[in-house]
């Protein structure tokens, strides 16, 4: 059983998430609100009955934009695609596409996890929008990072919008 992979802290609390927003409208309701600045205090409660730091803005920030995402999604469960391949995808794989390159560079030059947070959001709207499968949860972990390097955490999202395939198309590649 050495082949298995662990869970992560993020896929767990991700999973936890879409159980809870299955059976709990109240919840689905106060998260869906998260995102906004002057209505993310309704989800406070939630947050920090799973033990997120809701006093300072850079730790609570992720969750907030991301249990937002979770929550608008429609989805039933995380999907498998990291951010700059799920960004690449919602403009038909076009990765000279002037809007695509435009918010990749908008994401790119953020320096701060708020600021990365404020403009992962309409991001995160239209990738939604779309039904492209993005993986939340690492997305989170990438947020949870950023504050530590930057750097390391923008260059991987780059390298996933430049040099990532989406699945279909690696599968593809590999007949």
């Amino acid at each position: 059983m050495s082949g298995e992979r662990k869970e992560s802290t993020e896929e767990k609390l991700i999973s936890d998430i879409y159980i809870r927003l299955k059976q709990d409208t109240a919840f689905r309701a106060a998260l869906k609100k998260a995102d906004n600045p002057d209505t993310e205090y309704q989800s406070w409660e939630y947050l920090a009955g799973y033990g997120i730091d809701i006093e300072h803005e850079s730790v609570r920030l992720p969750y907030t934009t991301i249990f937002s995402a979770v929550a608008r999604s429609g989805r039933e469960s995380d999907g498998s695609l990291e951010l700059g391949v799920a960004l690449v995808s919602a403009y038909q794989n076009d990765q000279s596409s002037p809007p695509a390159r435009a918010r990749l560079r908008r994401i790119l030059a953020c320096s701060t996890v708020q600021e990365a947070c404020a403009v992962l959001r309409p991001m995160l709207r239209l990738i939604g929008g779309k039904g492209i499968p993005i993986s939340y949860a690492r997305l989170l972990h990438d947020l949870n990072f950023f504050s530590k390097d930057p750097g390391q955490t923008k260059a991987r999202w780059a390298q996933q919008f430049f040099g990532g395939l989406p699945e279909k198309a690696a599968a593809e590649g590999n007949k």
